[in-house]
C-alpha cells in the first residue's frame, strides 16, 4: 500500500505566510503539517509515499529527502504548475495500484488512515465548509 500526498499548492489564501514555503511546510505544533501526516500514515502502518509536489518543491524534498529518517521510502512527482486535485492523481497512472491519496494540508489521524488501509476499494470523504460559490 502506497501513500500519495497531493502537496503542491501554494496556499494564495494564507500569505503572507506562504510566500516562502508551500502550505503543507506550515508548522502545527513544531512538525510541518506535511510530517504530521506522514507519521500518522506510518503508525497505521504505510511505508511507501509519493509526495506530488510543485510550488516551492525544494523545501519539501530538502525537509524529507528520501523518507530515512522516519524509516520510509518517499518518491516525488512534480505537478508543475498546480492543476487541481484530478490532474495530480492522473500523473499515478501506471505508477501505483493499491494506494491511498490524502490531502497534505489538512491532518489525518492515524485510526482514520488505518480504516481506510483496511478497507479494499473504499472511499473516504471528510465534510469541510467551504467558501467557494458554485457558478456553474
Amino acid at each position: 500500500m502506497k501513500c500519495v500526498i497531493l502537496a503542491a499548492g501554494e496556499g494564495k489564501r494564507m500569505h503572507p505566510l506562504t510566500f516562502t514555503k508551500p502550505k503543507v511546510m506550515l508548522p502545527v505544533a513544531n512538525k510541518p503539517i506535511l510530517e504530521w501526516n506522514l507519521l500518522n500514515a506510518v503508525d497505521a502502518g504505510v511505508k511507501d509515499f509519493i509526495f506530488i509536489v510543485g510550488y516551492k518543491s525544494e523545501k519539501v524534498r530538502t525537509y524529507f529527502g528520501d523518507g530515512s529518517r522516519w524509516g520510509v521510502n518517499i518518491r516525488y512527482l512534480n505537478q508543475g504548475k498546480s492543476r487541481g486535485t484530478a490532474h495530480a492523481v492522473s500523473l499515478l497512472k501506471g505508477l501505483v495500484d493499491d494506494f491511498i491519496v490524502m490531502c497534505g494540508d489538512t491532518i489525518f489521524g492515524c485510526e482514520d488512515i488505518k480504516k481506510i488501509v483496511e478497507q479494499e476499494n473504499s472511499m473516504g470523504v471528510v465534510p469541510v465548509k467551504s467558501r467557494a460559490i458554485w457558478n456553474g
